[in-house]
């Protein structure tokens, strides 16, 4: 059980949600996230969509936070399989059918990537103020 609560386990998790992320995106991108910058600073909004923006995702079985370049999370939840995928989630507040694998931690000034089974990464940004600004780029792989 000490497993568990380790440091190493908070670092090992990241990897096995995006090998699990990883292997369900072995064809074309299914699922994308929109980010709004939320009504409150640093509770960035995440839209959940298919490619076209305009229809439900499909099957989510988790999302994770990552700070650019890093290897660990910030925030990660999976599915439990109770629920279906919601349309939009708020940084730090658990939907309905899913848990929390790790943190949330506070976001800090500086870049984030966000990660969706079988979809494409998005960016966003938070600058000194807190205020989260969209990256507009679009990233064309799959994680």
């Amino acid at each position: 059980m000490s497993s568990i609560t380790t440091p190493t386990h908070s670092r090992v998790l990241p990897f096995i949600l995006a090998a699990a992320l990883g292997a369900a995106a072995c064809g074309p991108a299914l699922n994308e996230v929109r980010i709004e910058p939320g009504a409150t600073p640093l509770k960035p909004v995440f839209v959940l969509t298919d490619t076209t923006g305009r229809a439900s995702s499909g099957t989510i079985y988790g999302m994770s936070v990552v700070p650019c370049g890093a290897d660990t999370a910030v925030w990660q939840i999976a599915a439990n399989g109770s629920s279906g995928a919601p349309s939009r989630l708020v940084y730090g507040e658990t939907p309905p059918g899913y848990f929390v694998s790790v943190g949330p931690e506070p976001l800090r000034a500086g870049c984030y990537d966000v990660f969706v089974t079988d979809g494409r990464r998005s960016r966003f940004r938070v600058d000194t103020a807190g205020r989260v600004i969209v990256d507009a780029r679009r990233d064309s792989s799959t994680r």
